[in-house]
């Protein structure tokens, strides 16, 4: 963890002049929350309501500050985690690296391009590029039990397990959650790179972000999986959060286009859930309104984006506020992460850096100290 070694009476000035406050390549600046304008016996008690619900590790990060984070024993800072769909936002930012570069022209390249084997198909061969990273390109994918899932990786070629399924609807048309469209962008990255989409990652976005000790899996032929297997630590997934909340900037330098990332933040789909709230899918990245902490009792929403995996894996960063909570969690309460944001959310109450409250703050470690010795599930 690295909130252990923070000052209580450590200033906002101190944190926020750090050479590397905004671009934590090698290495996060930390400071209490308070000198980020949260309180910390509100994320103290965030930490003791979510420390039996499944959850792995959590990590508050403000202005680029590594605010609090904790983490249960055996998950050890700076060991990658299984980032499960996680990856698949990941996907979509080399997808917009491989377009600036002139890998490939636009999203409205259609797939026949790389397969031309989909020519003769009258709605396969209209699958265009953007199709695949809004899942809606049409093709048919059973998500119950993971079926089309596990055939796929049952498959000796997974690229044309994919191809190869009925194409049920007109392309642009119906949102299907599906990991095959997430392969075939894998596959189509290895073509025009020359590489597999891991090695293209680690010199275009992980190496430039400090990023090294990181896993990918590959199918059976050599192709990175796109839709799942990348494992990150919880410090690199909170790096992700941080460009994305930059808009694709880092140490001064694009490492993902502006503009990439306003498309890709951008709401294509409509989704409604069951517990009553509605959300956006954009390329491989979810949006939602959410109520902030900010003022608290106010009604004011605020926008929030996310990279989101099964079992409660997330990435969530809020522009208003500055704010990146990430969480890895093993559990079927699909509405547990939403909840904990809700409650660092609630921590948040200025813009300015707050008094310092050691009091508070010691039961904010101790809190952590709890969650920590808490049995992992």
């Amino acid at each position: 963890m690295l909130t252990n070694a923070i000052s209580p009476l450590r200033s906002s000035m101190e944190a926020t002049s750090h050479p590397s406050a905004q671009w934590p390549a090698h290495g996060w600046p930390t400071s209490t929350p308070e000198a980020q304008g949260l309180y910390s016996a509100t994320l103290a008690k965030t930490f003791d309501v979510f420390l039996d619900h499944g959850v792995h590790s959590i990590a508050v990060i403000r202005n680029g500050v590594w605010v609090a984070d904790a983490s249960k024993e055996g998950i050890q800072s700076g060991i990658p985690q299984d980032m499960k769909s996680v990856t698949k936002s990941v996907t979509s930012a080399l997808i917009g690296i491989a377009l600036e570069e002139g890998k490939l022209k636009s999203p409205e390249q259609r797939l026949a391009t790389f397969f031309p084997e989909l020519e003769n198909d009258p709605l396969k061969s209209k699958i265009r590029l953007k199709h695949l990273l809004s899942m809606t390109s049409g093709l048919s994918w059973d998500n119950d039990q993971e079926q089309s899932s596990n055939e796929m990786m049952h498959a000796s070629d997974w690229v044309a397990y994919i191809l190869n399924r009925p194409a049920h609807h007109e392309p642009g048309e119906v949102f299907n959650y599906s990991n095959g469209d997430a392969h075939v962008l894998s596959a189509v990255l290895g073509k025009v790179t020359g590489m597999s989409m891991f090695e293209y990652a680690k010199s275009r976005l992980f190496e430039p972000l400090g990023i090294t000790n990181v896993n990918w899996n590959h199918d059976h032929n050599g192709i990175t999986i796109g839709a799942w297997a990348l494992a990150l630590s919880l410090e690199d997934m909170a790096k992700i959060g941080l460009l994305y909340l930059n808009e694709g900037k880092w140490e001064g330098k694009s490492i993902i286009p502006q503009s990439w990332i306003r498309t890709s933040l951008m709401k294509r789909i409509t989704l409604n859930y069951s517990n009553g709230t509605q959300g956006s899918y954009g390329y491989y990245w979810w949006t939602k309104s959410l109520a902030k902490g900010l003022n608290k009792g106010s009604r004011k929403e605020v926008e929030i984006f996310y990279a989101s995996g099964s079992g409660g894996r997330r990435i969530f960063g809020i522009p208003e506020l500055k704010l990146i909570v990430a969480l890895t969690a093993n559990t079927g309460d699909v509405d547990m992460p939403e909840s904990l944001l809700h409650h660092v959310l609630q921590a948040v109450r200025s813009n300015k850096q707050l008094a310092e409250n050691p009091p508070a703050f010691e039961q904010l470690q101790q809190a952590i100290q709890r969650f920590a010795a808490a049995p992992l599930r």
